[in-house]
């Protein structure tokens, strides 16, 4: 990975398995000073290539439906579209996709009425969509935000 190296991948993983762990227990656990940490965080941080959120559990706060919905958008409409769901508070996830859908997106909600009232009241009024096709999650088996794994560092 460009500009990153096994210092850096070796933070990175603590800190998605705990974004709260100290910089000194990384420190120790990864054998250089606190101080390295603090430092490597900040550049990681100021460069774009971590981010430390709080990540919440939908179905913990209530939100226990998830959708995903694939779009068809009219020519010359992406971007409008794009700018549409942007605005709805239910969309959390929105990408490009190839094929015959050009956008997916994905929502969360509370239930199967509040998912209808969104469809109806809501996307309905989303500038460019010709054609949706509605998934409804039943289970989620695996979600996790791990994207360096600690196996594929050199030690």
């Amino acid at each position: 990975m460009e500009g990153i190296d096994d210092i850096d991948l070796k933070i990175i993983s603590f800190l998605q398995e705990d974004g709260r762990i100290t910089f000194k227990e990384i420190a120790q656990n990864i054998g250089v000073a606190e101080r390295t940490v603090r430092l490597r965080v900040s550049n990681l941080r100021e460069s774009g290539i971590l981010s430390i959120v709080g990540v919440v559990n939908p179905i913990k706060v209530g939100l226990k439906l998830i959708a995903a919905i694939q779009i068809v958008v009219g020519q010359n409409e992406l971007q409008d579209c794009i700018d549409d769901l942007y605005k709805l508070n239910e969309i959390r996830f929105i990408s490009l996709t190839s094929g015959e859908y050009q956008i997916l997106a994905e929502a969360c909600v509370r239930s199967h009425e509040e998912l209808g009232d969104f469809l109806e009241k809501k996307l309905n009024r989303v500038r460019g969509i010709q054609r949706t096709n509605i998934i409804m999650e039943l289970k989620i088996l695996k979600n996790n935000f791990s994207f360096v794994r600690k196996d594929e560092i050199e030690e």
